[in-house]
């Protein structure tokens, strides 16, 4: 099969004591979850699995919904072409609290780059990336996943970074997860021979 990912690989934004961390299956969080006053903030996992594979999955809405983020409720495309979308997202917080509302549009840079903004919805704000990267002459995808949110109402930082510390790396382990079972799957599908 060949691959829609150029092969390319640059320097990784990591150390080598970070890499190694990575390599072992930890995730690397970094941003205001940690004191910086961004309020971005940023994860990373080591993904073994090429670009493509893992594009295949970032950029497919339907494989949060449920799946990857148990608490996206809903997601609805509302606009979709090779170069953007958007999404209106129901999340539920708490079961015992109504669910928020955000309409996001995603820019695409094809199996390199999602950027994504808030365009509509409860939240006040919400912006951030995803950054696919080769690693491993393209064996293995460094995944970066950065973000910002302001729900427009007063949030303990406690509570804030509390979240972030649990929704980044359940969404990155989510995707490295679905990544895996979607390689089993095909792997385990019966070929089918031509006459």
């Amino acid at each position: 099969m060949m691959s829609l990912c150029a092969q390319g690989e640059t320097k990784l934004p990591v150390s080598l004591e970070e890499m190694l961390r990575l390599e072992k299956g930890e995730i690397l969080l970094n941003g205001s979850i940690d004191g910086a006053q961004s309020g971005m903030v940023e994860g990373r996992i080591l993904i073994k699995s090429p670009p493509d594979r893992v594009w295949n999955v970032v950029v497919n809405p339907l494989e949060f919904a449920n799946k990857i983020q148990k608490h996206l409720r809903e997601v609805r495309v509302v606009r979709e072409n090779p170069k953007t979308s958007v999404l209106d997202c129901q999340v539920e917080v708490l079961s015992f609290l109504p669910r928020i509302n955000y309409v996001v549009e995603s820019f695409y840079d094809p199996c390199r780059k999602i950027d994504f903004r808030r365009v509509g919805g409860s939240l006040k704000e919400c912006r951030g990336y995803w950054l696919l990267e080769p690693a491993d002459n393209g064996r293995h995808t460094l995944v970066t996943y950065a973000m910002y949110i302001d729900p427009g109402f007063f949030v303990p930082q406690w509570i804030m970074k509390a979240g972030l510390r649990r929704e980044l790396p359940q969404t990155l382990n989510g995707i490295k997860q679905r990544v895996g079972e979607i390689e089993m799957q095909t792997a385990s599908a019966p070929a089918h021979s031509h006459s």
